[in-house]
């Protein structure tokens, strides 16, 4: 009997034990919970009160004059930016006299009005010759003792960002010498098609006997499902701000908590990058885009058969991670296999880039094209390998 009421209330001080351990451990983590909203509370008031800002990008913005357009008289427009870094930019435009156009540079662009040009005041000017590349006039045949030679690709060769000296043709020209002329056949936006279009164009229409194609990792079109995962936040090209916004009004927090935007923003970019890169990579698996890449094998396969046109193929990095090591190795290797299975002498500009300070090659903080610095390593590395291992495409054809 005794030993029974001995046991009954060791299971009951046991019981009470316990129950007294859980109501501590909860009251630990209400205190907790408590400390930090109250810590929250004090850390967003400070943050209000002295007027601490997240990290605010401000994206590139097209300035347009609006004249009359005639093949004389091709548009002009700017690209315009909030400050500048490398000193390629040049002041804006006297706007008090015509008609001009200020437009967000989004996927669907905004019209802004014109007193906010304060906030970007440094541009590029772009002009398009008559046959509508953004070059200077050339005569339909090349002077007597010139070669031409088309230089072809996309926003990278076009020179998106860069006055039109430091495009990558330019600097190619001014390295060669008098005895050739470098067209510049960059389109913004085209793909490895449309670009096998423009340089049989170029071939036949300007007298090139030729061709450097540029490659970059985006040039490939895409499967719908690949399209809509891409929010045109970050493609390792543009950082555009209103997409960001965007993104940040569907975090957790709805982008009204300063103190967290402040803090997560880094990390926040940087899981940005890491999804990018899968992107991108999926957008060279079979699985994810195969249709797509069998029609860019057999376009590639295309490139050396455009009739008196001898060309080779470059393949120009995105301007990211050269510190470490380039995230998007594996597609150039996929891409360099192709090439040279449709028998183009190939070059990877990765190397000549490598050990770079990435951010140095870059336009703007929010353009990541390569400036006229990484034009003229990339200008440099192809005349180098021309001259070392393709030393027929520097010379005329014989008879």
């Amino acid at each position: 009997m005794n030993q029974s009421s001995d046991n009954t209330s060791s299971q009951n001080t046991t019981e009470n034990t316990g129950r007294s351990r859980n109501k501590t451990i909860l009251f630990r983590f209400a205190a907790l919970g408590v400390g930090l909203l109250l810590s929250l509370i004090v850390v967003e008031t400070v943050v209000r009160i002295f007027h601490v800002e997240p990290p605010r990008l401000i994206s590139k913005r097209q300035l347009t004059e609006l004249t009359e357009l005639t093949n004389q008289n091709p548009i002009t427009y700017y690209q315009c930016y909030p400050d500048n870094p490398h000193e390629e930019f040049s002041p804006l435009p006297d706007t008090t006299q015509g008609k001009w156009e200020l437009l967000t540079y989004t996927m669907n662009p905004q019209p802004l009005p014109l007193d906010r040009l304060n906030e970007t005041p440094w541009c590029v000017k772009y002009m398009h010759s008559t046959k509508g590349i953004r070059d200077r006039e050339y005569p339909d045949e090349a002077p007597e003792g010139v070669m031409r030679i088309a230089c072809v690709g996309d926003s990278f060769v076009f020179g998106e960002g860069v006055p039109i000296e430091k495009t990558i043709s330019r600097q190619l020209e001014a390295q060669l010498g008098k005895n050739y002329e470098v067209i510049n056949g960059g389109q913004v936006g085209a793909n490895t098609m449309d670009e096998l279009q423009i340089l049989a164009a170029i071939a036949q229409g300007a007298d090139c006997h030729r061709a450097i194609f540029v490659f970059i990792p985006n040039d490939i079109p895409l499967h719908p499902r690949l399209a809509d995962r891409q929010k045109y936040i970050n493609d390792l090209v543009q950082i555009r701000d209103q997409y960001l916004d965007d993104y940040k009004k569907n975090s957790w927090h709805g982008g009204n908590l300063k103190s967290v935007a402040l803090l997560t923003a880094p990390f926040e970019m940087d899981k940005i990058k890491r999804e990018t890169v899968q992107w991108y990579l999926d957008s060279y698996n079979p699985e994810f885009n195969r249709e797509n890449l069998r029609v860019f094998k057999e376009t590639i396969q295309i490139i050396p058969k455009i009739p008196g046109c001898r060309s080779v193929f470059v393949i120009y990095p995105l301007m990211e991670g050269f510190e470490s090591e380039y995230p998007l190795k594996p597609i150039h290797t996929q891409v360099a296999a192709l090439a040279e299975q449709a028998g183009l002498p190939v070059l990877d500009l990765t190397t000549a880039f490598a050990g770079q300070k990435t951010s140095d090659l870059w336009v703007h903080a929010t353009d990541h094209h390569p400036n006229g610095k990484a034009n003229a390593i990339a200008s440099k590395a192809i005349i180098e390998w021309l001259k070392k291992d393709v030393p027929w495409f520097l010379e005329p054809d014989q008879p």
